[in-house]
């Protein structure tokens, strides 16, 4: 599996990890972020939602899917973008930012072994 599969890999399992605790445990991620907890069924959606970008994650991983790959780096790199927004019209808790910096960081890292690898034109 070459590096980028792999952090793809990674952030899939990262998304099914928080996929599970927003299906069972939604308040715990939630106020551990100092966001209100929440009793709507919502946020226990969103967890299955997670789950199931985690499966396209977990296949284009293993398939070695460069387009799949490549995407899941860009997108991640926009989540920072809405979430700032999110904070900026006081929707949300500053601390959201964490998650998006993850993606951030995490799309970065994916598009960093993209470009290492020879995926861009030009590299």
């Amino acid at each position: 599996m070459s590096k980028s599969a792999i952090s793809v890999l990674i952030f899939g399992i990262y998304l099914a990890i928080n996929g599970l605790l927003l299906l069972f445990v939604p308040n715990l991620l939630l106020t551990s972020l100092r966001i209100e907890p929440a009793s709507e069924v919502w946020i226990r959606l969103s967890g299955i939602l997670l789950m199931a970008i985690a499966v396209y994650y977990f296949l284009g991983a293993k398939y070695e899917i460069i387009v799949v790959l490549k995407a899941t780096a860009f997108i991640r790199f926009t989540i920072i973008i809405f979430f700032t927004a999110f904070v900026l019209l006081e929707l949300v808790s500053p601390n959201i930012i964490i998650i998006s910096a993850i993606d951030f960081i995490g799309g970065a890292w994916t598009y960093a072994m993209l470009k290492k690898e020879g995926h861009f034109k030009g590299t």
